[in-house]
Parts: structure tokens; sequence; C-alpha cells
């Protein structure tokens, strides 16, 4: 249990984890610790219960939420600290679920409830055929986050990265969570595109356009990020050059921020 002082463990579930999830006093690795641990509990029970798919929709999407919120939360925190690849488990097998639910009543996928997991299905895997094909089936209803969303999945798989800076501020918050998870990959490959498409001697890309390409907090990051794989840096440009550009380098994982403008507990409650 978590050890939250006012945290009254009769209230219903929903009511519980809202409260906590508000909670300062504690670091959120634990509370995200209590609010899974509930969160699993109530999955399983309404699995053995065989709810209803209308019931699943109800209970489906604050939990899809909640796992899409805490990736970007808990990015920076070590792997024995958080499990983001246990964490994405749980999204997915959330998230995978009401789809297949949307999916087999086509005539209720134009509500802002499928608009909104069938698009954030999308942009937590970018440039994957798979989660593609199983969107594919609700572009027709013409919803434009989800075209949106497909659009942008395709052109990464082609390599067309200059669509992520068009399109990532036009997403709802939790989107940009999953976004932003994705973009130490993206980053680099963005700058190992740049380098080969830009690549000339002496040829330097102003820092400050590269920054907002690269979706980074500030220009200080970009010149890390350049600096990581190689690239000259000189004063407010970076070198483009595809034999300075280090492929084997690891990627480097700079948060990305992200403002909210509503308390996050109402967000995960839509």
């Amino acid at each position: 249990m978590l050890p939250v002082e006012g945290i009254c463990m009769e209230m219903c579930p929903k009511e519980e984890i809202m409260m906590v999830l508000t909670v300062k006093n504690v670091p959120f690795n634990i509370v995200y610790d209590f609010i899974d641990d509930r969160l699993n509990s109530i999955r399983q029970d309404a699995t053995i219960q065989a709810v209803s798919n209308q019931d699943w929709m109800t209970i489906l999407p604050p939990i899809i939420r909640f796992h899409a919120y805490a990736a970007h939360k808990c990015y920076e925190y070590d792997v024995n600290t958080f499990d983001p690849f246990l964490n994405m488990k749980h999204f997915h097998d959330s998230i995978f679920k009401i789809v297949k639910i949307l999916s087999e009543d086509l005539g209720e996928s134009t509500n802002e409830l499928c608009s909104e997991m069938v698009s954030l299905l999308i942009v937590t895997n970018l440039g994957d055929y798979n989660v593609l094909q199983q969107a594919l089936p609700f572009i027709s209803k013409k919803n434009a986050l989800i075209k949106v969303a497909i659009l942008l999945s395709l052109s990464i798989m082609n390599g067309n990265f200059g669509q992520l800076f068009e399109t990532y501020h036009t997403f709802p918050a939790m989107h940009q969570c999953v976004i932003c998870v994705q973009l130490p990959m993206l980053r680099k490959n963005i700058l190992k595109s740049m380098c080969m498409g830009f690549n000339c001697k002496n040829n330097y890309f102003p820092i400050s356009i590269l920054s907002k390409m690269l979706l980074h907090n500030e220009p200080r990051e970009t010149i890390k990020e350049c600096q990581h794989y190689g690239l000259t840096v000189v004063g407010d440009k970076v070198e483009l050059s595809k034999s300075s550009f280090n492929n084997e380098a690891d990627e480097l994982h700079l948060k990305k921020e992200i403002k909210f403008k509503v308390n996050i507990s109402t967000i995960l409650n839509t």
C-alpha cells in the first residue's frame, strides 16, 4: 500500500487513484507503483467478471492515459526504479483491446473516444506497418486526428522526418507524451538524414532552426546532441557532414518538456 497521508482506502478505486495521482509528498515512481497495481487489479477483476464491451470502454481509457503519461513522466528514471517496457506492455494490452472493440462496431468509430484511442495507438508506434494496418479501417470515417497520426507514421516510415516538426504541436498532450519517448531514435535519424542530404564541406546549418526540428527545449540541447554524434559546432551553427556523423553512438536521451494546460488528473479522467 502507498503510505500517503489522507488517502482513504475504502473509497471507490477511481476516486482513490485520481487523489493519489496528485500527491506531491512522495516520489512519482512510488505513486506509479501504487496506481499501476490498482489498475492491474481492476483489469483482472473485469476480465474475471467478463464485463461487457460497453463497460470496457469506460474502464480502459483512464488506464491507457495513465500509462501514456507515466512513459513521459518517468522517462529519466533508472530502469530499476521504473520499468518503461512493462509500462508500455500494460499500455498496449489495454489500447489494443479497446481498438479491437471499436473495430467490431465501426459505426461508432467517429466519436471522440475512438479518435483519441486509435490516433494514440498510431503515434505510440510511429512507422510501425502492422499498427497502421489496424488503423486503416478508421480513416474512412474522415477523422482528422487519426488521419494526421497516420500521415505522420507513414512519413516516419518513409524517412520524411520533417512531418514530425510540422504536426507535433497539433497533437493533444497525451499524444505528445508517447511521441517524446521516441524522440531519441527520431532525432538521431533526423540528424543522420540531414548530414546525408546537406553533406558539403563547410556547409553550416543554424542551431536555432535545427533545435526546432529536433523538438529540443533549448538550443544548448541541440549543441549537445550534435556534438554527441561527432558533428562540429561553430558558434550558433553546426557543420552537417556525412563523414563526421557517428552512427555507432548510442541515442542521446534528452527529455522534452510538455506543458499541461489543466490538472493531469482531469486529463486522465476525461
